[in-house]
């Protein structure tokens, strides 16, 4: 799943690309994935449902347990080494389950990213965790699909600026945005995009899970 498709690019722009245009549609595709991991890695999460398979974590006995990714969507196994380090026996992977009943072990707190154990918490421990799970989004929520469409409509601008470099045209445009060859002035609408990028950044902002 994208954060944002050459449609909604073309929509924003009033402009169609195809493999003549410049850039072209391939063009567009490796822009788009470039976007989406520069959002990926400010946010700390992926706005898709992302498989985490048998991470191996460690333990500070605690009720509350974090996830390296949020939000949690679901958690499909968590096991804890019985044996631990330095034991003669091979890692003993004991389950602990989801749940409410007295049966069970935990519940999700799935935006937090946390596991708040009720009953038989993991002791604490170095790499006696093992965990599956699926975190992230079910869809893509509409202010990273916003941002993820300006910061590509922006490569598109470059890349067009970069092509007329080599060419006679005084100005280029990408849909309404025009600047001038050199790059030496800034029209309006070019600084209306550059504050609608700063502007989504933002709103993106309340989706981190790290601290840069």
């Amino acid at each position: 799943m994208t954060y944002t498709t050459e449609a909604n690019v073309e929509a924003y722009l009033g402009e169609s690309f195809d493999e003549t245009t410049t850039p072209s549609t391939s063009d567009i595709a490796i822009f788009i994935d470039w976007t989406d991991k520069l959002i990926q890695d400010y946010t700390g999460t992926a706005f898709e449902s992302t498989a985490a398979t048998d991470e191996i974590l460690d333990s500070e006995g605690r009720e509350r347990f974090k996830l390296p990714k949020r939000p949690i969507i679901s958690v499909t196994t968590f096991e804890v080494d019985k044996a631990g380090l330095g034991s003669s026996n091979s890692p003993d992977w004991e389950a602990r389950t989801e749940g409410r009943t007295n049966s069970e072990d935990f519940v999700i707190l799935n935006d937090e990213g946390v596991l708040h154990f009720y009953r038989d918490a993991p002791s604490a421990g170095i790499q006696n965790v093992r965990v599956t799970y699926n975190y992230g989004y079910s869809s893509v929520p509409k202010d990273v699909e916003r941002l993820a469409t300006l910061l590509v409509v922006k490569e598109i601008l470059k890349a067009r600026l970069a092509d007329n470099l080599y060419s006679s045209q005084d100005s280029i445009s990408v849909g309404p945005i025009n600047i001038s060859k050199a790059g030496t002035s800034s029209t309006a609408s070019v600084r209306e995009l550059d504050r609608d990028i700063e502007e989504a950044w933002g709103a993106v902002g309340k989706f981190k899970t790290v601290l840069h």
